[in-house]
């Protein structure tokens, strides 16, 4: 067999150095995100398999950071794109397939009255933080460690990754600005506090509650590898922010349409006032979607609250979000059944390789996705439990896995990515691998511990 090899990868990327800003264009592609020495550059991709310049195969759990949920390169999502295409991409004027889509969210987002479409999850978050003020007349927002809402200025802080050290006593609100280049006011309306803290919660909110306008957070934390709501944590955010005229968030970029139909807020049977969903709810394509109550999407409707988009909701992601929801829908949902069947099955198996080998590592996640933490931690509950990770043992281990075919996201910020495309035989190949990798790092003594 031959060796492996990259060098084609390696020649773009210094190319791509002298003509992109960091060869890349977003830092999740970077080699700060764990791309290192370099990201690897893709020629296609179809189903559960992306191909790189270099002719690598690999079974694809980067998965678009969770996007292309249907698999790569879906037909069904593919022909309805190339079918609307036809018909113009983009015209700053509505048409019905819009309609058709929305009906389906209302349908399935247990808080959706009304929706809006824009391009990026940053975007929605945005505005659904700008109806939130607009209709409480209040200022703040509170939002969690670890959380990633998007990359503006206002909620760009106290991201995964950053350490207990640097955040200091949790009790009090901390805020870490993510990068350079930050208005020095940014933070001035921002309260940041740990997750999965009710004591916290409710000190902070009993202590803001005049001034806090909405409490935004992802309803399962992806951003800080994979860390479920504790019991009950949820329902007590919900009934705190109702009692105190604080509009409930819910940032379901990653988990909306993953989770199930219904969301995670189906999944955990709590409703925000406004929610947030991306990434799969367009199967591949750039869509987000953000809507809630009827009366404060109102705002939208009688000109109180500006929103704007020259390319929001073109015909062409339009159609590939039709395609998606229509696939996602069927059978009453059965592709979940497969994606949580898989994924289960594969959490199980990682699970016992790690008990066979003794190594210091877990596992969490809901199944559609999930996350390797090799921690001493029996459990993960928030960002700074994240952190104390051995963030180059991960490092170390997911190249291991490329470099033998297995792709998935290298930052432990991230997580796996199962698609109705996987296959039992995609899964059993990957254990299998990882196994071999385990038992040659601990051959080689670098799993620390």
């Amino acid at each position: 067999m031959a060796a492996y090899s990259v060098e084609k990868s390696k020649q773009l990327f210094n190319r791509a150095c002298d003509l992109i800003a960091g060869g890349v264009s977003s830092k999740s592609r970077s080699t700060f995100e764990g791309y290192q020495p370099f990201p690897l550059f893709i020629e296609r991709a179809e189903g559960s398999r992306l191909y790189d310049v270099d002719g690598n195969e690999y079974i694809d759990y980067l998965v678009a950071l969770g996007a292309t949920i249907l698999g790569n390169a879906n037909p069904e999502i593919l022909d309805s794109v190339n079918e609307e295409m036809q018909k113009g991409s983009f015209y700053a004027l509505p048409f019905e397939l819009q309609l058709q889509v929305a009906e389906k969210l209302i349908k399935h987002v247990p808080c959706f009255d009304r929706v809006s479409f824009v391009n990026s999850g940053t975007e929605a978050n945005q505005m659904n933080i700008r109806l939130a003020r607009g209709f409480t007349g209040k200022n703040l927002l509170l939002k969690f460690e670890g959380c990633y809402h998007g990359w503006l200025d206002n909620t760009c802080f106290s991201l995964s990754g950053v350490t207990a050290q640097r955040l200091g006593p949790p009790e009090k609100p901390n805020k870490i600005p993510a990068t350079g280049g930050m208005a020095a006011h940014a933070g001035d309306d921002l309260l940041t506090i740990p997750w999965n803290d009710v004591e916290i919660l409710e000190q902070t909110i009993k202590q803001y509650k005049d001034d806090i306008a909405a409490v935004i957070t992802e309803p399962y934390m992806c951003n800080s590898g994979c860390i479920p709501p504790k019991e009950g944590y949820l329902k007590t955010l919900r009934e705190l922010t109702r009692k105190n005229n604080i509009v409930l968030i819910f940032d379901e970029v990653i988990t909306g349409f993953r989770a199930g139909l219904n969301c995670a807020q189906g999944l955990f049977g709590v409703t925000p006032d406004l929610t947030t969903v991306g990434k799969a709810v367009g199967g591949g394509f750039p869509i987000a979607v953000y809507g809630g109550r009827k009366e404060i999407m109102d705002l939208i409707a009688e000109d109180k609250v500006l929103r704007a988009g020259t390319l929001n909701a073109n015909r062409v992601v339009i159609a590939a979000a039709n395609a998606t929801l229509s696939i996602l829908e069927r059978d009453n949902g059965k592709v979940y059944d497969h994606l949580y069947r898989l994924g289960g099955k594969l959490m199980k198996g990682i699970r016992d390789i790690i008990e066979r080998l003794d190594v210091e590592a877990i596992v969490q996640g809901l199944g559609p996705m999930f996350q390797i933490y090799f921690t001493k931690l029996k459990k993960v509950e928030n960002s700074r439990d994240s952190a104390q990770s051995r963030f180059q043992v991960h490092h170390d281990f997911i190249w291991k896995l490329v470099a033998k075919g297995i792709f998935p996201r290298p930052s432990q910020m991230g997580e796996f990515y199962v698609t109705a495309a996987h296959t039992d035989e995609d899964v059993a190949v990957t254990l299998g691998v990882i196994e071999e990798v385990l038992k040659e790092m601990k051959e080689e003594n670098t799993l620390g511990g």
